[in-house]
């Protein structure tokens, strides 16, 4: 790509996320350039990629009318002004030292997702979020400044963080207390993609729960704002609206929406968000593959398997975990018994390890529905029931 072509994408991307971020507070043209001090023409021009916002000054002002978040403009190749980090005087110094203390605690909060990820520990990835969360809501009630939305943005995904672990453990409403506290703050911080994730949550909570047409309803009321989210978002929340409608035996809502969720994986790039977020080709196919595993098409599934075992033959441990489970259900439904069952008390051992109640119960939904189909007298069957037993 020429450098010209480069410079051409980057105008007509930003002028896509001035738009959106524009369209959220329900501005017009004309709204946004009088706050911004230039014309509507020069605003429409921008937004179409018309014109070129090269200035640094200009980017800066306009992010902060808009309140763009700094990922959305690196996304873009667009940058604002490094961070002011000494005070002219005294009544700066609290929010230049907490704006330098919270940027990198961003980062902290998603990449306690990874280490719990890995090794499998509840507890201390608990404990840091719990005094994160504590140190942060102490701050917001004390000071208003410059540093106020960075600290409302993690603490954003603090509590999207401790939501998940709570629905690993199948503890649904203190989840969703979570869930909710993110989508106020996402409110706040008029952040599209918080208030996308944490509704997305939400309506996987849902589904969990039995409730298929609340879990589909939220995912389709989205609608409105998903449309400016970005595309790692509306990812997303197709692989969960494609894994609700496999759970309930919708084939054809399922094939739809997955194939969106695999348009989405192929444009965005792997980066600390993807994994954060478990959105890319891989995590994609997985789901792809456990939907045709619930939908009684294991043969399919396995295709996949085979496929993503030479794709990615190492995962950390709760990754595998819940990996070797989904395997163990496509083979015990393809009616390969004792693969399967072996591959299930893995998972259990594995779930077992790192406390995962969400991927015992998963072992546990898989032996409810071959209890109800001629496998139920299966040797491998007793097995696996002694081993949910705690055998």
């Amino acid at each position: 790509m020429s450098e010209k072509r480069h410079l051409e994408f980057n105008s007509n991307e930003f002028g896509k996320l001035v738009r959106s971020f524009r369209l959220q507070r329900g501005w017009s043209q004309g709204d946004l350039a009088e706050r911004w001090g230039h014309t509507r023409e020069y605003v429409s021009l921008i937004e179409r990629g018309k014109r070129k916002v090269d200035k640094l000054e200009q980017i800066s002002r306009l992010a902060e009318i808009l309140e763009i978040p700094q990922e959305r403009l690196d996304a873009i190749g667009k940058t604002r002004p490094p961070t002011k980090l000494l005070a002219d005087k005294p009544s700066e110094a609290n929010d230049i030292l907490l704006q330098t203390l919270l940027e990198p605690s961003l980062a902290t909060a998603k990449l306690s997702w990874l280490l719990w990820l890995a090794d499998g520990k509840n507890q201390p990835v608990v404990e840091s979020l719990e005094g994160m969360i504590e140190n942060l809501e102490g701050a917001l009630t004390k000071y208003h400044g410059q540093f106020m939305k960075p600290a409302q943005k993690v603490l954003a995904y603090a509590h999207e963080m401790m939501g998940r672990i709570a629905y690993d453990q199948l503890r649904f409403t203190q989840a969703s207390g979570h869930f909710q506290e993110m989508f106020d703050l996402g409110e706040e911080l008029h952040d599209v993609d918080i208030m996308c994730l944490a509704q997305i949550h939400q309506a996987d909570v849902q589904r969990k729960r039995g409730r298929y047409e609340a879990a589909v309803k939220i995912l389709h009321r989205m609608q409105p704002i998903i449309d400016v989210a970005s595309t790692l978002v509306q990812g997303v929340r197709w692989q969960i609206l494609a894994r609700a409608h496999a759970a309930y035996g919708f084939s054809a809502e399922f094939l739809d929406a997955i194939q969106r969720a695999e348009e989405c994986a192929h444009l965005v790039k792997d980066n600390l968000d993807t994994q954060y977020n478990q959105f890319n080709r891989i995590e994609v196919l997985q789901e792809k593959a456990q939907g045709h595993t619930l939908l009684w098409e294991p043969e399919k599934a396995l295709e996949i398997y085979a496929y993503l075992d030479n794709l990615k033959p190492f995962r950390p441990m709760r990754a595998l975990g819940s990996y070797t489970i989904i395997k163990a259900q496509a083979y015990s439904y393809s009616g390969d018994m004792e693969k399967g069952v072996k591959l299930a008390v893995r998972g259990i051992e594995l779930a077992r390890h790192y406390g995962s109640q969400r991927h015992i119960s998963r072992v546990q939904a898989m032996y409810d529905r071959l209890n109800i189909t001629k496998l139920r007298n299966h040797k491998a069957m007793k097995e696996l029931h002694a081993v949910l037993m705690g055998g």
